[in-house]
Order: C-alpha cells, then structure tokens, then sequence
C-alpha cells in the first residue's frame, strides 16, 4: 500500500476500527506471559498501542504513514500516555533498533499483507528475527483464504458502512475488490462520500494492493526467516484453526 493512500485514509481510518477491540486481549494476554519492550508493525492510530501501554508495557509503534501517526500521536495525548515510542518507520526496514531487544513484535489486522512481494516478506520477517529476544515472540494476524472468502471478491461494489460526523455530515464508504489468484493480489479500491448537512456530496477515491498467504506458505517464509512456530491458531480465543476459520494466527519464535 503506498504512503499516498495511507495518509488519505487517515482521517477515516478510525470511523471503522476505532471501537474494534476484538483482538486486544489476545494482545494483553501475550504480553503478560512474555513483558516487555513491545513492537508494533503498522501501528496504523495507535488502536492497540492505548490499551498496551495503559497496561504498564513499554510500547513501540512504527508506520511508514506520518498521517496515521499523527493521529496515533493525538490518541495517545487523549489517553494521558506519553510513554510510547513512534516512529516513521518501514517494516522492512528494523536495523534501526537493537538487536534482540523485543520481548514481542506484532502485526496485526492483515497489516503483513501490503508487503506485496514474498522478498518483501521475507526480509521483513528477518529484521523481526534479530529484534527478538531469545524469550520473545512474534505474533502475526492474517485472514485465511478460504475459497468462499476469495469467491466474494468478485469486483462487486458495496457499502462498507457509514457514519455521521460532529458537524452533522455523512460519511459513507464503498468498496470494490479485484481477485488476481496467479499473483495472489488483491487489487481494493475504495470510494469516500461525505455528504455535507446542506447535501453536498464530494468523493474521494483510493486504492491498494495487498498479497494474501496460504498457511504453508507462511510456516515456510518463517522458517527462512529463522521463526520456529509455536502454534497456529484460527480465532483471537486460540481456537484451532479449522477450514472455515476466518483468521490465521502465527505464533512464532526466534529459532
């Protein structure tokens, strides 16, 4: 996903996932089994870094778009928390940070999958490698790409939902969805209406890439990359996974 369709996103990101939460304990849980310093991948506003770092951990986010950070940062301000570490940051690039440093390295919400390149991947999980301590983990939530689920991105457009402003104007999100199974890509475009009080309707358009995984695919870019698996799992309760599980949960540690 370029850093041109993040920060156009950024003020609508959390009209959407603001009240998401579902994986939060998941989060918590681990951080209670292995500390702290914690990292975050795609950080995006800082959903998850809030309920971390109000939890007592030491928190790092990094996002390669300074418009979801700002909005990260005055999250973070809102919740009284001047404790957490944000920086303009790559995913595939980590040699900024200590080796084995982390406790924890995470990336949630399918955040792995605008690295569109299995190179990408790969090198991105490698910087992940030399950041863990030898008692950390990395945990990596993607969705699972059930014929059914691929099925249904067949470039219908639909309505993703919508929400009223403080100011009283309309926002609705449409989307559309290319399915390119030999590449493994899917191609979103995504349509912003804001309809003003007096009934003005502007729109703004967007669009990225994303690259989906199959499970084995995965356990083989974490085993080149030096990741020993832990388990897999197919829901934030650490459900199996099952065929139709909607999730794919990695966990994994440095080998």
């Amino acid at each position: 996903m370029s850093q041109s369709f993040y920060d156009a996103m950024a003020p609508w990101y959390d009209l959407e996932f603001d009240e998401f939460d579902a994986d939060v304990d998941l989060y918590r849980g681990y951080a209670a089994i292995v500390g702290s310093p914690i990292l975050e991948l795609g950080c995006g506003t800082g959903r998850l870094l809030v309920p971390l770092a109000e939890a007592g951990y030491q928190v790092t986010g990094i996002d390669n778009a300074p418009e979801m950070l700002e909005h990260a940062r005055r999250r973070l301000q809102r919740a009284g928390l001047d404790n957490v570490d944000l920086r303009q940051l790559d995913m595939r690039a980590l040699a900024s940070f200590p080796s084995e440093h982390f406790q924890m390295v995470f990336c949630a919400v399918n955040s792995f999958l605008h690295l569109e390149t299995p190179d990408d991947q790969l090198l991105a999980l490698r910087g992940v490698r030399s950041l863990l301590k030898p008692s950390g983990i990395f945990v990596v939530d993607l969705f699972h790409p059930t014929p059914s689920t691929l099925l249904g991105m067949d470039d219908r457009m639909q309505h993703d939902g919508g929400w009223t402003l403080p100011d009283g104007a309309r926002i609705d999100r449409f989307s559309q969805r290319h399915l390119s199974p030999s590449r493994q890509m899917i191609e979103t475009t995504l349509f912003i209406d804001r309809t003003s009080p007096d009934g003005d309707v502007r729109r703004s358009v967007s669009s990225y890439r994303t690259r989906y995984i199959h499970q084995f695919e995965m356990l083989a870019l974490l085993d080149a990359a030096g990741l020993e698996l832990e388990g897999i799992y197919g829901s934030y309760e650490l459900e199996p996974l099952e065929d139709q599980s909607a999730n794919m949960i990695f966990v994994a540690h440095a080998r």
